[in-house]
């Protein structure tokens, strides 16, 4: 007789089998659950802190544009024209709602910034982004800060030595300088420099990011002299032989607005295709001759000078990320001559390093007047050059202009043409840049009828302006008989 035997799961045992499965499904779930929800939460922290970050960055826009922008308050933001601008208490994206504080900050009595105490810096600003939004309905209140500081790297030379400063030549060896204190509206007595010589044609500049002031001057001989200034002493850094009688300025000087470091520019005195040089200092050196890079000549191809260079033109870059800065310059052939410096090295190719013009104005011979000038876009950074040519005259449009676009050093200047309405010769020039858009001004005048013309740049074409004056001073060699305003921070 055969027995067989049957083998199965009790009810017991697929009660507990049954609930084994569920507690691992559950926690299987659960934990699932959790890593979406982690990832998402991640996630949405990522683009709160962008959208922090963001406001942090419009409000250094907004400093860039003017320090005046940045007042306390609880501010949103918004866009307007390409440009970012104060509006209401708090915006939103998405989920998300941004506030920006602003506040004044104090320092002790050795500089430190402190929580209480202390005297107001008036150019120092404490910003704070608070982003704020609801992961869920059940978990809300999420938030996010970031802190930043923002100082007013662009005023002039600082409060150390009150609010400007003058330096002037008096017939001595020793040039002068003043400084101007804008809380008591006076200037200090007159103190000397260091001694050089008697020096003419003075040009000066002032650090974008620290208290330091570079000026040079040209003497009756044809000696550049350079000097530095940290705010509270003055020393001779080196000279050049730059030729002439010191009735041409053949030099002059830019600091680079991100990094500080400052550049000179001069001519050698020879009618060559090296016939410019530059030396430059970082803008972590202090002042002293030792921290100046040695002489170092231009490229002499492709060629954009044929004579001995008279004049010479710098003008930075304004926006704060850029260390860009354009030189131009004209020769005894009235060639004008133009490149662009990345901060690193000056541009090679053929459509930007250049000759603009070959037939400057000029008084009696060439170049015995500088008629150009050469400004930034403050916003896009494109270059622009004007200048007036020799065939102008009374009631000839004498005023042409070029543009490097692109806002990189390595842009191609366009063709020559002709600055609308204006129906003189081009003799004195000078142009200003607006800091908060991309508008440009300029004004002239010329000999043949003594008239004063002016031109509008509005961003993308000029508008001119003949006649605004016919019985200006005539321009004699040497001369600067008009100027334009300079913004705080125009060169």
């Amino acid at each position: 007789m055969l027995i067989k035997s049957q083998m199965g799961f009790s009810l017991v045992e697929l009660i507990l089998a049954i609930a084994i499965f569920t507690i691992m499904a559950v926690t299987g779930v659960t934990t699932i659950l959790h890593s979406f929800s982690v990832n998402k939460l991640g996630e949405e922290e990522s683009n709160a802190h962008l959208y922090a970050q963001e406001g942090i960055e419009a409000v250094r826009s907004l400093k860039n544009r003017a320090w005046g922008n940045i007042t306390a308050g609880t501010y949103g933001l918004a866009t307007t024209g390409n440009q970012w601008n104060f509006l209401g208490t708090s915006d939103t994206k998405s989920k998300y709602t941004r506030q920006l504080v602003i506040s004044s900050v104090n320092r002790d009595g050795t500089g430190n910034i402190v929580e209480s105490g202390g005297t107001t810096d008036p150019d120092t600003m404490k910003v704070t982004t608070n982003v704020n939004w609801d992961f869920s309905e059940a978990r809300t209140g999420n938030s996010i800060s970031l802190v930043s500081y923002l100082t007013n790297f662009r005023k002039a030379i600082g409060p150390d030595v009150g609010s400007g400063l003058i330096v002037y030549g008096d017939g001595t060896t020793t040039p002068k300088f003043r400084t101007y204190d804008s809380t008591a509206n006076s200037f200090s007595l007159a103190s000397n420099t260091t001694a050089g010589a008697s020096g003419q044609f003075f040009a000066m500049r002032t650090s974008p990011t620290k208290l330091e002031a570079v000026t040079g001057y040209i003497t009756s001989t044809g000696t550049l002299q350079i000097m530095c200034f940290d705010g509270s002493t003055w020393t001779n850094e080196w000279s050049v032989s730059v030729g002439g009688t010191g009735t041409t300025r053949r030099f002059d000087i830019g600091y680079e607005t991100n990094s500080g470091d400052v550049m000179v520019v001069y001519s050698r005195n020879l009618a060559s295709a090296n016939a410019l040089s530059y030396r430059a200092k970082p803008g972590s050196t202090a002042c002293g001759s030792a921290n100046w890079t040695g002489e170092t000549n231009f490229s002499s191809t492709p060629s954009a000078t044929t004579g001995t260079v008279h004049w010479v033109r710098l003008a930075r870059d304004p926006r704060s990320s850029s260390n860009n800065i354009t030189a131009i310059w004209a020769d005894s052939n009235a060639d004008l001559g133009v490149n662009n410096w990345s901060g690193g090295g000056w541009a090679t190719g053929s459509a930007t390093y250049k000759a603009l013009e070959t037939n400057l104005e000029r008084k009696a011979t060439a170049q015995d007047v500088d008629s150009f000038e050469v400004v930034y876009e403050s916003l896009s950074g494109n270059m622009m050059v004007v200048w007036g040519i020799a065939t102008g005259a009374n009631g000839t449009n004498g005023a042409r202009y070029s543009r490097c676009t692109g806002g990189i050093y390595t842009c191609s200047w366009t063709a020559t043409a002709s600055v609308p309405t204006v129906s003189d010769d081009i003799h004195n020039i000078d142009m200003t840049a607006n800091p908060i858009s991309n508008q440009i001004v300029y004004a002239a005048i010329g000999d043949a009828g003594d008239d004063l013309t002016a031109a509008y740049w509005s961003g993308s074409a000029w508008t001119g302006y003949a006649n605004l004056d016919i019985s200006s001073e005539s321009p004699f060699a040497g001369s600067k008989l008009v100027q334009t305003y300079k913004y705080p921070d125009g060169g």
